[in-house]
């Protein structure tokens, strides 16, 4: 996992090809003018869902997990509270979905941290995370970076 301010986020373009390709379309587009539930094909790697989810309690939010996919996390408007647990801590699967790659786990973040629009997340798929924790509304993007 990676945690770090937006201006910050060149120093990690070395770790992926395509992180450069997606922090510049991120930077070069305004997103909150952009609807929720907008599905973004900026190459055949590379998709980003602008998401407008509510916000949920910690006990509701179960960690996930992806195979194919390398997640990078982005509030646009508002904050929330994303859980982490490794994914080599996670035994018990509540619910799985190859098709849509993802795994949902029963056992519970072992951390948490804030999310603030000056903010990004990378969850590469060693990462369990379970994030829209809080209450209220969010607008955020979700970078899906396939393997």
């Amino acid at each position: 996992m990676v945690l770090d301010k937006l201006s910050e986020a060149s120093k990690y373009y070395s770790l992926h090809p395509k992180f450069k390709i997606a922090f510049e379309y991120i930077f070069s587009h305004d997103f909150k003018s952009i609807p929720g539930g907008s599905k973004i094909v900026v190459d055949e790697d590379v998709i980003i869902n602008v998401d407008e989810p509510t916000l949920r309690a910690k006990e509701e939010a179960l960690p996930e997990a992806h195979d194919k996919h390398i997640d990078i996390q982005v509030p646009i408007v508002g904050e929330e509270t994303c859980g982490f647990i490794p994914r080599s801590e996670c035994h018990t699967v509540d619910r799985q979905d190859a098709e849509k790659d993802y795994l949902i786990y029963k056992d519970m973040p072992t951390g948490y941290f804030r999310l603030t629009p000056d903010d990004f997340v990378i969850f590469f798929p060693s990462d369990g995370h379970a994030p829209i924790i809080g209450s209220g509304y969010e607008k955020k993007i979700v970078v899906k970076i396939r393997l």
